[in-house]
């Protein structure tokens, strides 16, 4: 298990070192990005009334934090009432 966790580090490292200054500008830009929309997702989660939700809270929790940059703008485009 450790050696396969290593492995796909390798990996990692090797694929980001073969990216050009442009490609990891952009890889940053977009990262950082996608935890400000989750911070600010789960942020308005926790202060906006249930009633104002498709869904219960424990749901849009998980969904916010696990799915990727899908689940934070799903929260705003599906998951609140207007």
């Amino acid at each position: 298990m450790a050696n396969s966790n290593l492995d796909l580090l390798g990996s990692l490292k090797d694929s980001w070192n073969a990216m050009s200054s442009d490609q990891r500008t952009a890889v940053g830009v977009l990262g950082a990005l996608d935890t400000a929309g989750k911070a600010i997702a789960l942020w308005d989660l926790a202060r906006t009334d249930s009633k104002k939700l498709r869904g219960p809270k424990l749901i849009w929790t998980p969904i916010i934090g696990a799915v990727n940059t899908f689940g934070w703008l799903a929260y705003f485009v599906i998951g609140k009432k207007r």
